[in-house]
């Protein structure tokens, strides 16, 4: 779950060391046992709707039903006492917030977030913010009173929705958890694309554990449009990450050292997934798109004549919570940009030693379809 959002570098610095899949990598630590093993045994049929546009939640507050950005076409600039209060509030040691007495209406006209939608922006970000340091903290009812801090700042906000139902799982108010669920679903209906990116990682995120078998959750997670969705960072799904890439071939793991450049006679990689798509090519079939890398820790670093770096393509057949390989193909040295093709197929691209070459995935009905230029073909 939990991700800061991109409010200022300075904030990311002490924050991206837990990330997710907007702007860091994602930490669960051991969190989901705090949640217990009821945590959600009475959500599934009985999810509260807000009513009038408020969800209250014990011990929490109230929270205002998803509803679209309303911002003025102007132009603004925070104040800088605006960033300041930003920076102050990032901190997550705000005694108001954390104890859930805070006027948040107070904030709002403090920084003159009425009028500008850009501090309004940024002051919603900042509760965010500060609402994951507590919950590094396994403080789960403090962050979640900042998370519905920046919710009501702005409804708009579903990083805050989605690390609040997160949160709220986590505190045991499961029923709580599927209401927010619910909202992000709403705003996937109305053709939120983000929103259905929360509700692909909601299908494995461990934060949401003590809900994953509640039928309102799962009516909730099928609200999530489009035949591809996606990208969302690998490292924000690290349970995707240890199911498939065991399931990759041993060449992705270790080959034949053929360069002589290591005592072993052969050379090991630490593969791991860099994006993850949802690909639905119909309504019965739902496959899991991910790009690679041989190693996460040389991403993006300049290769040597010398090397046996990789990028590659994997798709996987997802039933429930089991994937299945069903193809894997290396892309030169780099992983390979993803996008939707041509009638639900799947377009690839990558750069090889002779030029770009491309590629495209289809779906037969059982198995998937590959069709790839070579070096010859261009």
């Amino acid at each position: 779950m939990r991700m800061p959002s991109a409010t200022a570098l300075s904030v990311l610095t002490a924050l991206t060391l837990m990330g997710c899949d907007l702007l860091a990598k994602k930490e669960h630590a051991d969190a989901g046992a705090a949640a217990g093993p009821d945590a959600g045994a009475a959500s599934a049929k009985v999810a509260a709707k807000p009513q009038d546009g408020v969800h209250t939640i014990d011990g929490v507050g109230d929270v205002p039903a998803w509803s679209l950005d309303h911002g003025k076409p102007a132009k603004c600039t925070p104040s800088a006492a605006a960033v300041a209060r930003f920076k102050a509030i990032e901190k997550g040691d705000d005694p108001g917030l954390v104890a859930g007495t805070a006027d948040v209406s107070t904030y709002v006209k403090e920084i003159g977030a009425d009028d500008c939608f850009a501090s309004r922006k940024g002051l919603a970000e900042s509760l965010n913010n500060g609402g994951y340091k507590r919950y590094g903290l396994k403080k789960f009812d403090e962050a979640n009173r900042f998370w519905r801090a920046a919710l009501t700042v702005r409804p708009a906000f579903l990083l805050s929705r989605y690390n609040l139902a997160c949160g709220l799982g986590l505190a045991g108010k499961g029923k709580d958890a599927v209401t927010e669920i619910l909202e992000i679903a709403r705003a996937a209906k109305e053709g939120d694309a983000s929103a259905s990116n929360f509700l692909e990682k909601a299908k494995t995120d461990d934060d949401l554990k003590s809900v994953r078998e509640d039928p309102t959750f799962k009516e909730a997670l099928r609200a999530s449009q489009g035949g591809l969705v996606g990208p969302r960072k690998g490292s924000s799904e690290p349970e995707v990450g240890k199911k498939a890439i065991p399931l990759l071939p041993e060449e992705f793991r270790k080959i034949k050292d053929t360069g002589g450049i290591t005592d072993t006679g052969f050379i090991t990689f630490k593969p791991a997934v860099v994006n993850i798509w949802t690909w639905r090519p119909n309504k019965d079939t739902e496959l899991v798109v991910t790009s690679l890398t041989d190693d996460p820790a040389t991403l993006g670093k300049p290769k040597g004549d010398l090397n046996f770096a990789y990028g590659a393509i994997a798709v996987y057949r997802r039933e429930g919570e089991k994937l299945t390989l069903l193809i894997s193909r290396k892309t030169g040295e780099n992983p390979p940009s993803v996008a939707s093709g041509k009638n639900g197929t799947v377009a690839y691209t990558f750069e090889a030693a002779c030029g770009t070459l491309s590629g495209t995935l289809a779906w037969n009905g059982k198995s998937v379809e590959v069709k790839e230029k070579t070096c010859g073909d261009l």
